[in-house]
């Protein structure tokens, strides 16, 4: 006892008050029997029992740790999900990919742009086991798992740390730093596509990210001072001082006009350059812009591995809009150069739809739907000819069905008339040429129907024409301006 009382772990004062609690001797009340000692030894040992206290001194109860119960029903799912799922599955207990976009929780989140249609593809995919492409309660629950992991903030704040001693963390929402992007074979046109910002804008920060310009300043083959002399050349094109596609373009061709190797022959004639004539800058361009959006949709399509860009992300979408926006205002497009006055021999021909971002036709899994519903088959790709007289406007559609085995695969064909017509957009308000189409049968097999009840062909009747040359067409949904049929003509 006195080597807790030297160290202070016991005081005089507790040991007093523990000595008087015991019963003494009755012979001497200064001394305490074999009881008392045995009482006085289990109190002072009380006082250091191993226990965590809280500030106040009171004994704190051990955590609870075991985790609530949550009923589950026998597929695994509480009973908000439970009932989710119970909502929008069929008789079968299945779920439609439609039906899943059309649960009210995903289109919040698409509205309030928190989900994007990539992303909803991914946990779609992931998601779904089966080979119908319906959705079972398991991976249903998958779906909800996964799709709360999107919202998971990995860095949270310690709520018991010291806050003037934490290092701030980054946002959750910030952006992600840009890769660098290399150039390699690319051209021009997706280059820029790969450097724009989300206003489609490139400015000194984007062109930090070129690899390929990056070695040039730092091997000091072009020095800062030439590039912001470009630079300041063409970026008052636009209010935000940064390049559009156009100036990105000039921009382009100036700096690789400066690294043009140059064959002087000593005993050459010099020959004192001319100025291109402002037509032959303006096809120059106009070709540089279609050659870029034939590149980039290669790119998508190689990528996704399904025709007429199916699979192409919300991304590839906006650039291939954005490009085809640059392209329309070219002077060589028909539209603008003939004021709309394009007649219909402009347009006669055989055309191949190589890009469509048409939503109908990604639902109906092609133009005519036979493809998504026919066993085994899938839409293979669509022609149109359209034939020009002095009397006749004839049209047909041949749409290829490709069927495993490939020598059960058949054409869809889709004839009727055609014409063009000028109207008012909806939305510029401006002189529009609109492309009118009446089908009149579908054939495919031994098959042959009217083709005016067949719904999926109502999106194309109807199209207004705002690009058009010697071998490319380009035309627009009339009730949706992001809705995009681009044509190639075929020999």
């Amino acid at each position: 006892m006195l080597f807790l009382q030297a160290d202070e772990d016991l005081l005089p004062s507790e040991m007093d008050e523990i000595w008087e609690a015991v019963l003494k001797s009755s012979d001497d009340s200064s001394r305490a029997d074999i009881d008392s000692f045995v009482q006085i030894y289990r109190d002072i040992d009380d006082l250091f029992e191993d226990e965590d206290e809280d500030v106040d001194g009171s004994i704190s109860e051990p955590p609870i740790t075991e985790t609530p119960l949550v009923a589950v029903d026998d597929n695994g799912l509480d009973e908000e999900l439970s009932n989710a799922f119970k909502s929008i599955c069929d008789d079968s207990g299945l779920i439609s990919k439609d039906k899943m976009k059309g649960w009210e929780e995903i289109e919040s989140l698409f509205e309030e742009g928190l989900l994007g249609e990539d992303e909803f593809e991914e946990l779609w995919g992931n998601a779904v086991k089966k080979e119908d492409g319906m959705m079972d309660a398991v991976g249903f629950s998958s779906f909800n798992v996964a799709l709360d992991d999107l919202f998971v903030l990995d860095d949270e704040d310690d709520e018991d740390g010291d806050d003037n001693n934490k290092t701030e963390e980054p946002s959750a929402t910030a952006a992600p730093p840009r890769a660098m992007v290399v150039e390699g074979d690319m051209p021009p046109g997706v280059l820029f596509s790969q450097l724009a910002n989300e206003n489609n804008l490139v400015g000194k920060e984007e062109l930090n990210l070129w690899t390929e310009l990056k070695e040039m300043l730092d091997d000091g083959e072009l020095l800062e001072s030439e590039l912001q002399e470009i630079y300041d050349k063409f970026s008052t094109a636009d209010s935000s001082g940064k390049l559009t596609e156009d100036a990105f373009l000039q921009l382009y061709d100036e700096i690789d006009t400066l690294f043009e190797e140059i064959d002087d022959d000593d005993d050459a004639e010099e020959v004192v350059p001319t100025a291109p004539a402002p037509a032959q800058i303006d096809s120059s361009l106009n070709q540089r812009v279609k050659d870029d959006l034939l590149a980039f949709i290669d790119i998508v399509l190689e990528e996704d591995e399904e025709p007429c860009g199916f699979g192409a992300s919300e991304a590839d979408q906006k650039q291939i809009n954005n490009i085809v926006q640059v392209l329309e205002k070219q002077p060589t497009n028909m539209i603008v150069a003939k004021e709309g006055n394009v007649e219909r021999f402009d347009l006669a021909g055989n055309w191949e739809l190589i890009y469509t971002s048409s939503s109908a036709m990604k639902f109906n899994q092609g133009l005519s739907g036979i493809g998504g519903s026919w066993p085994n088959g899938k839409f293979g790709g669509v022609r149109q000819e359209l034939k020009a007289t002095k009397f006749l406007s004839d049209m047909e559609y041949k749409e290829r069905i490709e069927v495993t085995p490939a020598i059960a695969s058949f054409d869809v064909s889709v004839n009727g008339l055609w014409d063009l017509q000028k109207s008012v957009s909806l939305f510029t308000g401006q002189l529009t040429v609109i492309l009118q189409v009446e089908p009149d049968r579908v054939t495919y097999g031994g098959t042959s129907t009217r083709a005016d009840h067949w719904k999926s062909l109502g999106p194309v009747n109807r199209l207004d024409l705002s690009y058009l040359d010697d071998d490319m067409r380009v035309m627009r949904g009339c009730t949706s301006s992001d809705t995009l049929f681009i044509f190639r003509k075929i020999k």
